[in-house]
């Protein structure tokens, strides 16, 4: 039998997204909101591509990217994707807080919707690792985030720390008021990044 909790280790990104990803969503009984925005995901590098995730009458349809802007814009290579899947790197932390699965990082949760859609501009988050590895997610979130030709402000943190928020032991505000979150760019917007995400780890 299939586990639904992670995918197989080095399955493609297309058959990740294709099929693994929908079919982990209806195996796990839930039903996507109406309301909950469109999440493109571009992955690039060799095995890279871009989809659209989207509902269908409660299910998640994850379909290749279109013309039309998506709300939210996720944009990552295929090495950091593959670690946040749970592909372990000797240089970097595990990405997935306790109880999550790879869902839990392309689908919205219907009580994030209200905040999210108050979020509008490009955000880089970077993990420093070891021996100079850095991982990295780029988002954009809203008009003015999905048409930015770059990101507004970049957060980055060390992996000590990050392991710590993953795992609960830091509270997700505490780095950036000592100083172990470093920001740079516009404050606002990451401020209500980690606004969002805070509200996330708070409900695992």
């Amino acid at each position: 039998m299939e586990s639904w909790d992670r995918p197989p280790a080095g399955i493609a990104v297309a058959e990740f997204f294709e099929r693994w990803l929908p079919a982990a969503f209806a195996a796990s009984g839930r039903r996507v909101p109406a309301g909950v925005p469109v999440v493109r995901a571009s992955i690039s590098g060799s095995d890279g591509g871009a989809w659209d995730l989207a509902a269908d009458d409660g299910a998640l349809v994850v379909r290749a990217a279109g013309r039309e802007p998506p709300e939210v814009w996720i944009r990552q290579s295929v090495a950091d994707l593959r670690v946040a899947l749970g592909a372990e790197d000797p240089d970097l932390p595990a990405m997935l807080p306790d109880g999550w699965s790879p869902q839990h990082m392309f689908f919205v949760e219907p009580a994030d919707v209200d905040l999210l859609r108050q979020i509008s501009g490009r955000l880089l988050f970077e993990i420093e690792g070891k021996r100079r590895r850095r991982w990295a997610i780029d988002l954009g979130l809203g008009k003015a985030g999905v048409s930015a030709g770059r990101p507004r402000a970049t957060l980055r943190v060390d992996a000590a720390t990050f392991e710590g928020l993953r795992k609960g032991a830091i509270p997700p505000m505490q780095p950036l008021l000592d100083g172990r979150l470093k920001l740079e760019g516009d404050r606002a917007l990451a401020m209500q990044l980690l606004l969002l995400v805070g509200s996330r780890l708070g409900r695992r």
